[in-house]
């Protein structure tokens, strides 16, 4: 009886310390997916231009955020308004860089426009709302534009077959889809909020769509050089 007592205190503490460092594993992997698009946007200012990179990632990504803020204001939760946000902060500098070095401005341009009136009359309806009205008012339009946010790589998914060359995902973005979508599902089913769950449960799925494509079609200068590598190998022996 009393060894069943025990195993029965160990699994209530783990229980216990797992609801309790979810939530910060959650936070530090937010904080590490909104780092992730850095190499890219290094990249983008080495080169003083876009590259192969869209606009539509670090847009959605930005625009994603802000409304998590509202939405974490509205539900007075601090965990997601510190990720919030940061991410926010990091997304705007994201967009700055990369409509810097755009030749063509008038697109992002329109499309921020368009996004920061949406933002304010969101804001305006919701926050004046009781808090269980404003979370749905805020959490629905947040939720589409976290699916956005995690599959907006792959608009480009028709020439990435085609060209068998994912060079334009960016690497840190989808590995941190993957793992940041499975720590936040579970956050989510902690909550039992279906607004974190759902867009998380797809964010994850985008995740492993993207880095599989990822390693099935390398870019073609990481096939040049693993080919010129083999080559070098073979006329060594």
């Amino acid at each position: 009886m009393s060894t069943w007592q025990s195993m029965e205190n160990v699994f209530l503490v783990s229980t216990l310390l797992m609801t309790k460092s979810i939530p910060v594993i959650a936070a530090g992997s937010s904080l590490i997916f909104a780092i992730s698009p850095m190499t890219t946007t290094r990249s983008i200012q080495r080169a003083k231009s876009t590259l192969q990179y869209p606009f539509a990632p670090f847009f959605f990504f930005f625009i994603q955020n802000v409304i998590t803020l509202l939405y974490a204001y509205a539900t007075w939760n601090h965990i997601i308004a510190l990720t919030a946000a940061l991410s926010s902060s990091l997304g705007a500098y994201y967009v700055y860089i990369y409509y810097k070095h755009s030749k063509q401005k008038t697109h992002p341009r329109r499309m921020l426009g368009i996004a920061c009136f949406g933002i304010l009359l969101l804001a305006v309806n919701a926050l004046p709302r009781e808090p269980e009205d404003a979370q749905w008012i805020i959490g629905v339009p947040s939720l589409i534009l976290s699916i956005l946010t995690s599959s907006s790589p792959l608009m480009q998914i028709r020439d990435i077959l085609k060209r068998k060359d994912a060079s334009c995902l960016p690497f840190g973005m989808s590995v941190m889809n993957l793992i940041s979508g499975s720590v936040w599902t579970l956050y989510g089913s902690i909550l039992k909020d279906p607004l974190i769950i759902v867009p998380n449960i797809i964010a994850l799925s985008m995740g492993i769509v993207q880095v599989s494509l990822i390693f099935l079609y390398p870019s073609k200068s990481t096939r040049k050089a693993n080919w010129e590598s083999d080559g070098g190998i073979e006329r060594a022996d």
